[in-house]
């Protein structure tokens, strides 16, 4: 390396570490006591709980089928995760099947409605709106005399806070009906009825095992909570 460019890599070092060491002197971490900091805090704690329960809300459901004429019992399972598109989602059985008929299907559901597209927006609402939190709270902390100087900061953050209120409000109303329309298709009394080879003369479909839906009742919760959250937020 040359000494001219050894000289641009040292000046260039210093400047970041002066220009580190400078923000690092305005940081105002009181701005978090503050409302808007506050806010800002929990709105990113709530966003981030709704897309990451939202996202991980996927359970397992099985049903056994009695073979008839005999006491063997074939075990179906089926397994669900994010974006829950239930056309697709496996419905197998753990054995070989019984000899009379196989299943009707392969999957858990025929029909998926808006369940893969509420879902898919929900959480990119709950990701963007996560990252949009972080990167103000930095320029609260560190930045905020620019934040109070210029005019456009203030007027970005509350435009993005008026179209995430709409976002999240809307997306928490389509993501909830989405849940529901999620629990009515993965309960077992209605798979085993809509499963055609349960309904035969001497054949029990039982239930064997119920799908959860506490991460995605929480994420419903928190998305509501964020709707009433985001338009309180004070300067």
């Amino acid at each position: 390396m040359s000494a001219s460019a050894a000289a641009t890599v040292v000046t260039a070092a210093q400047k970041a570490q002066n220009f580190a060491s400078q923000t690092v002197e305005t940081a105002r971490t009181e701005v978090l006591k503050e409302p808007l900091g506050f806010i800002k805090i929990l709105q990113l704690f709530l966003a981030l709980l709704a897309f990451a329960t939202a996202a991980s809300g996927g359970s397992e459901l099985a049903f056994n089928r009695r073979c008839p004429n005999t006491s063997v019992n074939v075990l179906y399972i089926g397994k669900y995760n994010y974006p829950y598109d239930l056309k697709n989602a496996p419905l197998n059985p753990k054995q070989k099947e019984c000899s009379d008929l196989k299943a009707d299907r392969t999957t858990i559901s025929t029909d998926s409605k808006n369940i893969v597209s509420s879902a898919q927006f929900f959480v990119f609402t709950g990701v963007t709106a996560f990252l949009y939190s972080i990167a103000f709270l930095i320029i609260y902390i560190f930045f905020r005399h620019k934040y109070n100087n210029i005019v456009y900061f203030p007027l970005i953050d509350f435009v993005s806070t008026c179209i995430f209120s709409i976002f999240w409000f809307a997306g928490s109303i389509a993501w909830s009906k989405a849940v529901s329309d999620l629990q009515h298709y993965t309960k077992l009394e209605f798979i085993i009825e809509s499963m055609s080879f349960c309904n035969k003369i001497n054949i029990n479909c039982y239930g064997n095992k119920n799908p959860t839906y506490t991460n995605l009742i929480v994420s419903c919760v928190n998305s509501f909570k964020i709707s009433f959250i985001q338009p309180s937020k004070k300067k």
